[in-house]
């Protein structure tokens, strides 16, 4: 009977069952597993690197989907086993992730030179055909604040292994995403009316969005340049980076420290898919031998050329 009454409850309410989620769901719980390894393993090579991402993605996809349900459960016993139709959506979408990054992390485990496309990996889309429930907000509150307390524990040793150029898009991260969590608190209260819990639910994505990246620049920090590729493509944001080594192009003029030209970008080498940037090859022209300048000797990168830490004379020794 409590069944039958559960179901009548969410139809009135236009709930929908999750029991096809709750196998997956149940696959999915070796990513718990798989992040304590991750946590765990040894060494900072780029096989162990990806890894540990692979892992965290797992994790926290599979954190959001659990999370989401559990707290809908919780917050309404009388439609337990039953959810608003976006919340299942995001759910499901997280869920049928998880496999994917937990296969990709044990294909890097065996085999470190493995490409990894993706990333950093980006939430599902939040589907919404309907106005945001008190609930639905309380849930992606809930996920929000498991993966930032993750987070938040791992970062100190981001600081220790980072350039500072990393550790400012860190903070820049994490500043966006302590303002939409904070702001979505401010504007989520029981009186809230669509409107307000709509801008509440898009500024806790955005915060859930921001933990999920950060998360992944900490177990990659090379993705900080994809990121900040990201952001120079973003015409909407306020804040400018200097730009990304990706988005460095053949024929770009390379400054000295002296404001002497050294000559033009021929070649970039890195590995697009990570942000694992090695150099740029500059000579006068396609026709003379090139120098190899290592990122260590790039002092700034501008939209359309290049600034070097040191002088000509000193890439030729």
């Amino acid at each position: 009977m409590p069944g039958f009454l559960n179901w009548i409850r969410s139809t009135l309410r236009g709930e929908v069952s999750a029991a096809e989620l709750y196998a997956r769901r149940g696959a999915g719980t070796a990513a718990y597993s798989l992040a304590e390894e991750a946590a765990g393993a040894e060494g900072d090579d780029r096989g162990t690197r990806l890894f540990r991402v692979c892992a965290w993605n797992a994790f926290a996809l599979q954190t959001i989907a659990e999370t989401l349900i559990d707290v809908d459960a919780a917050d309404d016993p009388g439609t337990a086993g039953y959810v608003p139709r976006s919340t299942l959506h995001f759910a499901s979408d997280c869920v049928d992730r998880v496999p994917d990054w937990i296969r990709l992390a044990r294909i890097v485990q065996t085999d470190p030179g493995a490409r990894v496309r993706g990333l950093p990996a980006k939430l599902p889309v939040w589907q919404s055909g309907e106005p945001t429930r008190h609930s639905e907000l309380h849930a992606l509150r809930s996920a929000y604040e498991a993966l930032e307390a993750r987070v938040e524990s791992d970062l100190q040793a981001l600081s220790a292994r980072s350039s500072a150029d990393s550790i400012a898009q860190v903070r820049r991260v994490r500043a966006e995403m302590e303002s939409a969590a904070e702001y979505a608190g401010a504007i989520s209260h029981s009186n809230s009316g669509a409107v307000d819990r709509g801008e509440a639910r898009w500024r806790l994505l955005s915060a859930l969005e921001c933990a999920f990246l950060l998360g992944q620049i900490i177990a990659l920090p090379s993705l900080v340049e994809v990121a900040r590729a990201w952001g120079s493509d973003d015409a909407e944001s306020d804040v400018r980076d200097t730009a990304s080594w990706l988005e460095i192009c053949a024929g770009w003029p390379v400054i000295d420290m002296d404001g002497m030209k050294v000559g033009l970008v021929q070649r970039v080498l890195g590995d697009r898919d990570t942000g694992e940037f090695e150099g740029i090859d500059v000579a006068a022209n396609s026709a003379t031998p090139t120098m190899r300048v290592p990122p260590a000797s790039i002092s700034v990168i501008d939209a359309g050329e290049v600034k070097l830490s040191v002088r000509r004379a000193d890439l030729a020794r």
